[in-house]
């Protein structure tokens, strides 16, 4: 709370007029004193009591989205992309509000602080104020904090409360267009079509290599000895198609920085949108998260991780099957090193910083290579 400048005057003046009544024996400045003060008291009084019962909603259109097996959930809002606030002020107390300010006051990376008004509110009245934010940086940001400013009758005394402490929103980085192609090569290139015959029904089978635990009556002899590896059947109505996703973000010194991770986040987030849409199974391995994704229901949480991951070096699964891995990484080298951790009859698709020149701004589809938005099934030499 703090004077205006009328309530600075009004102390000074009934100071001045109670001073000058007892030095100067003139009892009747000393009322005109007294009012003067008391006046000032009285507006500082009722702007405290008036502004005890304020209440603010905030109301977006963004999607509340959580994590698989997590039960927090935030508001989620893309980089670059405007987000609508609507505020509703409720007057709960007893005695009218008088014309406010209010400030919205942006977390760091959602945007410009901003300020709107609100008229007199009588006691159980509301008013929403609009507003909107664009962020420009992802990760968990938000509304900081929102103050609002009331003036007192009389306009002697100001008051700034904060009406609401926070309304964190998670910021996901560009879901930028990507495609992968619609021919058979992107298919599972490690599997081998055929028929397994029982009695006298026949059912579709692929193959794929041996791995620990497999029975070894399932074996199929003449892949193996095509391929050099032991491969086992594997019936086709329990194959899903689904794509391996890592997303890397260990590099040397301060490398990669705030910008260089929201490419390559860039990059794995328009991977999976694309593999999602079609019709594949993502799994995402990316420092600190293993997240499995089913189905378009799942887009907007793999953006929430976009928004949740945290900088580090990503720790492999011990033992996948993918049709299709796309590796994000600092470098070549690096994605390389990772590449070489699978089969080598599963296609790989490497991203890395390498393939851009001007790291200048994230956010437009011209800002990343054209080759980041499609994919083939040429496999990286390992």
């Amino acid at each position: 709370m703090r004077l205006s400048t009328s309530g600075i005057i009004f102390v000074l003046a009934g100071a001045a007029l109670i001073v000058t009544a007892y030095r100067f024996a003139l009892p009747g400045l000393l009322p005109a004193g007294l009012l003067l003060l008391a006046l000032v008291i009285l507006s500082a009084l009722l702007i405290t009591w008036g502004t005890r019962r304020v209440s603010i909603t905030i109301r977006t259109g963004l999607p509340t989205v959580a994590l698989p097996q997590s039960r927090e959930r935030h508001p989620l809002a893309h980089e670059g992309k405007e987000v609508e606030v609507d505020a509703l002020v409720t007057n709960t107390g007893r005695l009218a509000i008088p014309s406010s300010k209010i400030d919205f006051v942006a977390a760091e990376g959602f945007g410009d602080s901003t300020v709107g008004r609100v008229p007199s509110l009588a006691h159980g009245a509301s008013q929403t104020v609009l507003t909107s934010f664009t962020p420009n940086r992802r990760g968990l940001s938000g509304i900081n904090t929102v103050l609002m400013t009331v003036s007192g009758p009389f306009g002697l005394v100001t008051r700034k409360k904060k009406v609401l402490a926070e309304y964190p929103v998670a910021v996901s980085v560009p879901i930028l267009p990507a495609r992968i192609p619609s021919d058979s090569a992107i298919r599972p290139a490690r599997l081998d079509d055929g028929k397994v015959r029982a009695g006298h029904t026949a059912r579709d089978f692929h193959t794929r290599e041996y791995v620990p635990g497999d029975d070894l009556r399932h074996v199929h002899w003449p892949s193996t000895a095509k391929s050099g590896e032991l491969m086992v059947r594997h019936e086709a109505d329990e194959e899903t198609l689904y794509a391996l996703i890592v997303i890397d973000l260990k590099g040397d010194d301060d490398h990669p920085d705030a910008l260089e991770i929201e490419f390559l986040l860039a990059a794995a987030a328009a991977a999976g949108t694309a593999f999602l849409r079609a019709d594949y199974e993502v799994f995402v391995v990316a420092p600190g998260h293993q997240i499995r994704f089913k189905g378009q229901r799942d887009i907007d949480r793999l953006r929430l991780l976009t928004a949740l991951v945290e900088a580090g070096s990503v720790q492999l699964p011990s033992h996948d099957n993918p049709n299709h891995i796309v590796i994000c990484a600092v470098d070549d080298v690096r994605g390389k090193q990772l590449a070489a951790q699978f089969s080598r009859r599963v296609p790989v698709t490497i991203r890395s910083l390498d393939d851009i020149t001007d790291l200048t701004m994230v956010g437009l589809s011209e800002d990343l290579p054209d080759s980041w938005t499609t994919f083939d099934s040429k496999r990286v030499k390992r």
